[in-house]
């Protein structure tokens, strides 16, 4: 792939619509810190960047769109402050550009995109859905000299566990505790620790920040 140039991300999903059921009304308090930043943000968040290079600097604006909730079964409307939507751009740790952008309360989910261009290639991982999926991702590639990507299998040294038949998404639950027991283990600290949690944390509140400043922008001009 030769050095970054540029990362996207798009997270589509269904979940923090403007019509909830009943047994999850209770992430419409901004107290419980379960929204869609924190929650998508925080795992997709984990995984670009972690693979690309942390923000060096960026910009965000977030957006209520859904600003009520009604819920399913009783029609009770309750008010709804955290936003269903975030956009985020910045530079990389290397260089590299970035535009991240987060959706909520979707009628038709996008699901996810993942596009990383370097100079020699490109790299691209797609799902129908971002959360709770069936199937795995699907991981691409363009080579340099190439115009169309092809599918890349993943090592089989990274399908270490016995086959399951369950979904992918209750397979990388197994996979990362499977990391932690390896690490404690081991005593090694391949998988996410404490100070992982707390840099996206951070970051999550300079989304939260940035998006201040720009409506403070937008309102002077």
């Amino acid at each position: 792939m030769g050095s970054i140039r540029a990362v996207r991300m798009s997270v589509g999903v269904d979940a923090f619509a403007p019509v909830m059921p009943d047994a999850v009304k209770w992430v419409v308090d901004d107290a419980n810190f379960t929204h869609l930043l924190s929650i998508y943000g925080g795992h997709f968040h984990d995984v670009l960047f972690s693979t690309a290079g942390f923000p060096d600097q960026l910009s965000a604006v977030t957006k209520t769109q859904f600003p009520v909730t009604t819920i399913a079964e009783t029609g009770q409307k309750l008010p709804y402050t955290s936003p269903n939507e975030v956009m985020v751009i910045g530079t990389l740790e290397g260089g590299a550009l970035f535009s991240v952008q987060l959706e909520g309360g979707q009628a038709h989910r996008t699901g996810l995109q993942i596009d990383i261009t370097g100079t020699e290639g490109a790299l691209r991982v797609t799902n129908p859905h971002a959360f709770q999926n069936k199937g795995d991702h699907a991981i691409e590639g363009m080579n340099k000299g190439s115009e169309v990507f092809a599918p890349l299998p993943v090592p089989a040294e990274y399908a270490y566990l016995p086959v399951s038949g369950m979904d992918a998404s209750i397979q990388d639950v197994a996979y990362l505790y499977s990391a932690y027991a390896r690490d404690k283990a081991n005593g090694t600290n391949l998988a996410t620790t404490f100070d992982d949690a707390l840099r996206q944390h951070r970051l999550i509140d300079q989304i939260t920040e940035s998006s201040k400043t720009f409506y403070l922008g937008a309102q002077a001009e």
